[in-house]
Order: C-alpha cells, then structure tokens, then sequence
C-alpha cells in the first residue's frame, strides 16, 4: 500500500499536482513508518523533499533531505547518502550558498568514487562544476566540466556528454571565448 501511494505521489509531482504529492507521499511515509521500513521511510522524506524544493521551500525540503540522510547513515546506504548529500547541494545551490553546497557536493562525489557509481561520480563533477562557474572561477569549472566528460564518453552517455559540452560552452561564452 505504502508503494502506491508512493507511486502516485510520484504521478502527481510529474503533473505538477504538489499537493495531491505531498498528499500521497506522506501517506506512504506514514505507512512506512507503522512498520518499520527505514528505506522506506529514508525515500519517501527524500521525495518530500524533492516537493518543497520544487515548491521553492528550502527550509522543508533541507528538514526532509536531512531526515532522509540521517536513515541513510544509520542503515549505510551508501549509494543513498551521497544522493542526500547532492540534493543537499541542490538546495544550498538554489539558495546562492555556494561554499556549503560545494562542500556536499564534494562529499558526495568522495562517496560515489568509493563504491565506484561512474554515472554518479560524472554529475558530481558536473554540480562542482556549475558551482565554480557561479562563483566566477572558469578554470575549475572548465576542469570539472571536462572530467565530468571525460566520465560521461567512457561509460557511454550521450545525454551526459551533451550537458558537459554545453556546459563548457557556458564557460567559454562567458569568458568571451566565442567564435
């Protein structure tokens, strides 16, 4: 049961339905909770999360996110507590927070190299990426761009390598470095 309310919380968000989600989600939670479910639980504060942050309440979603990682720790999913630390990020990026989210983000990417999530460790460069471009340091951020690419071509993802040279390309044109 906890499932389908999950799942059509799930169909809500994408509709753009944020209540009918929250609605659906916190049905789900309270569910997982009655019995136990800690990754359970741990998933439905993350997708709670998600909602505020789409909703533009940070304060929520960071309560959220931070619930999700705290079950995350204790249950060491791994896998898991990096997503938390990067949606963490997303947040303290949103927010102009740029040294915090930097910091999550490179805990995240520590995290995804241990366990070896190629696709993950490539999005963490490029969210440390976006961060140095947002505070003006295009060296870093071109770095990061580039290695995020260099990931993205080795494991095959096209999508990635497409969002990795367009991030360069962000770089270059405000670097005036256009043709």
């Amino acid at each position: 049961i906890s499932n389908s309310y999950n799942n059509i919380g799930s169909i809500y968000k994408e509709q753009g339905n944020y209540d009918m989600a929250l609605e659906n989600y916190s049905s789900s939670l309270k569910i997982r909770q009655d019995i136990g479910d800690k990754q359970g639980i741990s998933g439905s504060y993350n997708n709670i999360g998600n909602i505020y942050r789409n909703q533009g309440n940070y304060d929520k979603a960071l309560e959220n996110y931070f619930s999700s990682l705290k079950i995350k720790e204790e249950i060491g999913d791994k896998k898991g507590i990096a997503a938390s630390h990067n949606n963490i990020g997303l947040i303290y990026m949103d927010q102009g927070n740029y040294s915090d989210a930097l910091k999550e983000y490179l805990s995240a990417l520590k995290i995804r190299e241990e366990i070896g999530d190629e696709q993950s460790i490539a999005g963490s460069h490029n969210n440390i990426g976006v961060i140095y471009r947002s505070q003006g340091n295009y060296p870093e951020a071109l770095k990061e761009f580039f290695t995020s690419m260099k990931v993205f071509e080795e494991i095959g993802d096209k999508n990635g390598i497409a969002n990795a040279h367009n991030n360069v390309g962000s770089v270059y044109i405000k670097q005036n470095k256009t043709l």
